[in-house]
């Protein structure tokens, strides 16, 4: 550790930090544009300067390390003066469209020239212009007048994607970040550029012209349900025509998970949880055609057919198949229903081989999987498997089509379109008794169902995934259930209170309250303890 004097304030930091992160680490304040935690240093800014005793000139606090004795000023009257001169420059030719910027609000450029800048400027010489609105990538737009040469941008293409779209052209006042000839910034984390960006030069398609920071009514911590690397982000919401609307979604910082960054994929594909053409009340299956019903309908003919091909065929003429895009709590809550109560040993929630064990990878050297689904270790650890004598998802409708399986539960899975390359699903599903679907929208699968029970998307729901590496982190809601849809929890509690059969009653909490209590892996483990960044658990079945 070294020991130094900030401000009159003494510190001990660990030897190699540099000055910008040992005041930062106390909660102090050092304007910064070009320095970032997770890219390398290149002081290029000069926003970050300080007086340091002894020392014959200011030096930038983000390149020089901290060392034994070292007294530091960060407010000094020289100090002050060289950062009123740095804005001052970079001003020169930025644009004054901060009311029409989507950067306005959030933006460290204007928060430092109010704090930090000059009041007015003496540049009366015409602004150098440079291209506007250009877009550079399938979700990026550059507008060069605005930008201030950070190279926080560059530096995430070169070193952190390894893709190096991006670079600086020109000399002095002429230069400008570009694409190199023939490029376009369509790695698969170019999204983080937007994030990266101290001012408004890289902003989204997407959210361009969408919203103020001060629109977004709710801006809720939650975790990415697209695969199974569970990146933590903040998903923002804002009040529309339509109710309550995600405008965007941004990284959560985690270190354990992902970071500082997220994929393209887990930042801009939200727009299916809005979705026009998504389920919002129960529909039944009559003279052909799938019609609406009420939710006592729809549980009561599940319920009725359930109970009598149990008195008719048994349990070993029931399925269930439960996507590991459900929550903990809802794979808790299917497992306890239909293993526990009902005795059903067909159970199981692999439909793709990267769900086997030992069948997820890293898709890069970042954060991407190839399990696309983001709970598929919480089923193995709930043991939503097939029971003793049981079968596999294949081998039910390999007994479907046979006319050994009468009824089949799907929930979340579209059968149809993952499998049909290798089994013949559509006849197969024709010939049961009671095909239950609950999905998003009609999917090719649910299409064919007896009964079809809208479902909730990641975004409106409460609950938890475990990540490949088993850890445990919670799903806050962002948007209330699109229509008449109510969550799967209700559901089963509902089916249970019509087959007269125990369950776990109440909020998603107390459902995993009672799973801890259950199953060892959980023991002792409460929502308190998982909080906002997770909580690893030692003792799960994890593929690597």
């Amino acid at each position: 550790m070294v020991e130094l004097i900030v401000d009159g304030m003494p510190m001990q930091v660990p030897a190699g930090t540099s000055i910008l992160e040992a005041v930062l680490r106390t909660g102090g304040e050092i304007p910064h544009f070009c320095y970032h935690p997770k890219l390398r240093v290149v002081g290029s800014c000069r926003m970050c300067q300080v007086e340091v005793q002894g020392a014959p000139k200011l030096v930038i606090s983000c390149a020089t390390p901290v060392a034994d004795g070292m007294e530091v000023f960060t407010a000094s009257e020289r100090v002050k003066k060289a950062r009123n001169a740095v804005l001052e420059f970079l001003l020169l030719n930025h644009p004054l469209d901060c009311p029409v910027c989507d950067k306005g609000g959030e933006c460290p450029l204007q928060n430092y020239t109010l704090k930090f800048g000059p009041g007015e400027s003496r540049f009366i010489e015409p602004k150098i212009h440079r291209i506007k609105h250009q877009p550079i990538g399938q979700f990026i737009i550059f507008d060069a007048e605005r930008c201030i040469l950070c190279t926080r941008c560059v530096r995430f293409c070169q070193d952190v994607t390894g893709t190096a779209e991006l670079g600086v052209f020109g000399r002095g006042d002429r230069s400008e970040i570009g694409l190199f000839p023939g490029q376009s910034l369509d790695n698969r984390y170019s999204g983080n550029v937007i994030d990266l960006c101290p001012v408004g030069a890289l902003t989204s398609r997407d959210y361009r012209f969408a919203a103020r920071p001060w629109d977004l009514v709710k801006q809720v911590p939650s975790i990415c349900g697209l695969c199974s690397a569970g990146c933590n982000m903040t998903v923002d919401v804002r009040h529309k025509e339509q109710g309550q609307q995600i405008l965007r979604i941004r990284p959560r910082v985690n270190n354990e998970v992902n970071g500082h960054w997220i994929c393209d994929e887990g930042r801009f594909g939200f727009h299916f949880a809005e979705d026009p053409g998504r389920i919002g009340q129960p529909l039944i299956q009559r003279d052909g055609e799938l019609q609406p019903v009420s939710w006592n309908e729809a549980i009561g003919r599940i319920a009725d057919d359930i109970a009598r091909i149990l008195r008719e065929k048994g349990a070993e003429a029931i399925g269930v198949i439960a996507s590991a895009r459900l929550t903990n709590e809802e794979a808790f809550l299917i497992r306890h229903l239909f293993g526990e109560r009902l005795g059903i040993s067909n159970i199981d929630h692999r439909v793709r081989r990267s769900q086997d064990t030992g069948g997820d990878a890293p898709e890069d050297h970042l954060l991407r999987r190839t399990d696309k689904y983001p709970n598929s270790v919480g089923m193995r650890t709930l043991g939503l498997l097939p029971r003793a004598q049981g079968m596999g998802t294949r081998e039910m409708l390999h007994a479907a089509s046979e006319g050994r399986l009468a009824a089949l539960l799907v929930f979340g899975e579209d059968l149809v379109t993952a499998l049909s390359g290798e089994l013949a699903v559509a006849e197969s599903l024709e010939k049961l008794e009671l095909l239950v679907a609950h999905d998003l929208f009609l999917t090719a699968t649910a299409k064919l169902a007896h009964v079809v029970l809208p479902g909730l998307s990641f975004y409106e729901k409460e609950g938890t995934f475990t990540n490949f590496a088993g850890r445990v982190q919670r799903l806050q809601p962002a948007l209330e259930p699109l229509g008449r849809a109510i969550s799967l929890a209700e559901i089963l509690q509902r089916l249970a209170r019509q087959l007269e059969l125990p369950l776990v009653e109440g909020n998603a909490e107390a459902v995993w309250n009672a799973l801890a209590q259950s199953v060892s892996a959980y023991a002792g483990v409460t929502y308190e303890s998982i909080s906002e960044l997770g909580t690893p658990l030692a003792d799960t079945p994890v593929a690597r």
